[in-house]
């Protein structure tokens, strides 16, 4: 009975491991086209709201997905508390405070960064462009990222399952 016991859990482990990863995985595919429709609410309130960049961060805050929320609302506090700080000194600590642990794909991180050095300062159309090739980035990198999270994710769901029958024979 216990024997049976153990190689349910065992077994049951070894799933869920696999699954666990499978699940991280698919994250950094979810991730990305977050951070795709974040963009593109931004250049939306840029383009046609003709919302300034203060004003527009703030506004897409509400409508983006909720682990981005808090990265959005504190530069859009820092920008409407009037201090001599450039756009991109505020991107960079709200990025290191509330983005990097957030983000697991390190290729999303590297977009955002370089499109927060070149946004702050830039009129209205190059605010646009820049915008334009993140997401052109970013649609690159999930287009790259689709084939092999499917693969990774059978990979990891097999290899869960055959680990925890592996140690059950080893075991028994």
């Amino acid at each position: 009975m216990f024997k049976i016991i153990g190689i349910l859990l065992v077994v049951t482990a070894g799933i869920s491991f696999g699954f666990s990863k499978a699940g991280k995985e698919q994250k950094k595919l979810e991730q990305g086209i977050a951070l795709k429709r974040m963009l593109y609410l931004l250049q939306g309130e840029i383009r046609y709201g003709f919302t300034p960049l203060p004003e527009a961060v703030a506004v897409i805050a509400e409508k983006t997905a909720p682990e981005f929320r808090p990265f959005l609302n504190q530069i859009a506090k820092r920008l409407k508390s009037y201090r001599e700080e450039s756009f991109f000194t505020v991107w960079k600590e709200a990025f290191e405070e509330q983005l990097k642990l957030q983000i697991i794909e390190p290729k999303f991180l590297e977009i955002l960064m370089s499109m927060g050095e070149t946004i702050g300062y830039l009129d209205k159309e190059m605010q646009e462009k820049t915008i334009d090739f993140a997401i052109e980035q970013i649609e690159d990198v999930i287009f790259q990222m689709k084939d092999q999270v499917i693969k990774n994710c059978r990979m990891y769901r097999s290899l869960g399952l055959s680990f925890g029958l592996l140690v059950v024979i080893i075991l028994v």
